[in-house]
């Protein structure tokens, strides 16, 4: 009887086939994680890098909080018209600006051209603004003719003619504060139309035509257009009356915005405000010919002075609001400071 031969695997040669499909399992696994690891290394760079893009973006942008103010009109059902927005933040963009500014007032107050000062400076292109002890309160004087200005050419806009009107000036009935700076002045017994006492007012900063402006305003409505700016209202007498150079300025923006009354009308009152007579202070020693929009104030209490500007700057491309206000014992030192201080930010603005 032949024996009988069971055909079984050699061991030896089945374990080489198991080893040999193990490592090309492996080989392939191998791969496919290679693969997989360079595609989310790839992936994470890209992202990465878009992180880092959106992160640049969102700091230049400095897209932070607005502070935003509408327009609270009780006739408007539906509408807020916006006024002014700006960032609660100031842009880094102007610290070295601020630092020179600081250093700027530190060197006055040393020399004791100024006891103290206070900036507000907004470049209106790009929206960047900075401030040093931008909401010390200060008397503003004459600055408070500009917001009249405002309230005359709205009650154009809303009643057409009103610049027409003509009043006649029987002298005033109150004592003027004392003025260093003064131009020519309304006459009594004399006959005047709103849009040449306006002039008055601005361009030669006569206290006898804004006295005569103010006889005729509706006060209720004077109020609430300080309520709609988010500004303490102004009481021209009151003689202690104070505003900040933040607060302030809000009056040029919404000028140069044309937010408050219509483009027409925005052009008008800034025309005024180029036409100014009073030649010292921000416009001194600014490059002949740059056109400038600008109001000052000056306001006397004891001993001490506020000597105050605030300006739209049409430097080149580049306009920039800038308000300076001032406390000391010389006028015509703060006045020398203001000149100053103001060709300084100008070199840096708008020298280009």
């Amino acid at each position: 009887m032949k024996p009988i031969h069971h055909h079984l695997p050699d061991p030896e040669s089945g374990a080489k086939k198991y080893l040999k499909r193990f490592r090309n399992m492996v080989i392939v696994f191998s791969g496919i994680i290679l693969i997989l690891s360079a595609t989310n290394v790839f992936l994470y760079i890209k992202a990465s890098r878009a992180t880092k893009q959106a992160n640049i973006q969102h700091f230049t942008s400095s897209p932070c909080s607005l502070a935003i103010i509408r327009l609270a009109d009780a006739h408007d059902k539906y509408t807020r018209p916006l006024l002014l927005a700006e960032s609660e933040s100031e842009s880094e963009a102007f610290s070295s600006l601020k630092a020179d500014i600081a250093g700027y007032i530190e060197q006055a107050q040393n020399s004791g051209k100024i006891t103290s000062a206070s900036v507000y400076v907004k470049d209106m292109n790009s929206g960047f603004w900075t401030s040093m002890f931008g909401k010390r309160d200060y008397h503003p004087g004459s600055l408070m003719k500009v917001p009249i200005l405002m309230y005359y050419l709205k009650q154009e806009e809303i009643h057409p003619g009103t610049l027409k009107k003509e009043f006649v000036y029987q002298g005033a009935k109150i004592n003027f504060p004392t003025q260093k700076y003064k131009g020519d002045s309304i006459l009594p017994g004399r006959k005047y139309s709103v849009a040449r006492l306006l002039r008055y007012m601005i361009d030669e900063s006569d206290n006898n035509a804004t006295y005569l402006l103010n006889t005729h305003m509706d006060t209720n409505q004077y109020r609430e257009f300080f309520k709609d700016v988010d500004i303490p209202y102004y009481e021209p007498a009151d003689l202690l009356y104070s505003i900040s150079p933040l607060q302030y300025s809000k009056f040029l923006r919404l000028f140069y915005n044309a937010t408050y009354v219509n483009e027409e009308l925005s052009e008008y009152g800034l025309k005024l405000l180029t036409e100014s007579s009073f030649r010292e202070g921000i416009v001194k020693e600014l490059p002949e010919g740059t056109v400038v929009a600008h109001k000052f104030g000056e306001r006397g209490i004891n001993e001490s002075m506020d000597f105050s500007e605030s300006a739209i700057v049409y430097a080149h491309n580049s306009p920039y609001i800038l308000t300076i206000m001032t406390r000391g014992n010389h006028i015509e030192k703060q006045t020398e400071f203001v000149s100053g201080i103001s060709a300084m930010i100008y070199k840096r603005l708008g020298g280009k």
